[in-house]
């Protein structure tokens, strides 16, 4: 019998600022790797990025609203600013 053993992969997460021209959120980057940037994600071939524990601010109503996650296509993205440290 043979005992597999399971790989615990590490992950971080960095709180972002991401300006869309419609939206603007606030939230957690996921990073996958301890020592990946949030560069590195927006440079990824995946087209979108993904948040959570997300602010979403609507700019032509100013309303705010919470909600555990979303993704963003990376096209609409105008800039990301990150907060603070990686978590």
């Amino acid at each position: 019998m043979t005992l597999e053993r399971s790989r615990v992969m590490k992950e971080a997460r960095s709180k972002v600022f991401v300006v869309t021209e419609l939206y603007d959120f606030v939230g957690y980057l996921h990073l996958i790797n301890l020592d990946r940037r949030e560069s590195d994600v927006l440079n990824d071939n995946k087209p979108f990025i993904h948040l959570t524990d997300v602010e979403v601010k609507i700019k032509e109503t100013k309303k705010t609203n919470t909600v555990p996650f979303v993704a963003i296509n990376k096209q609409n993205i105008i800039c990301v600013i990150p907060m603070e440290g990686k978590e």
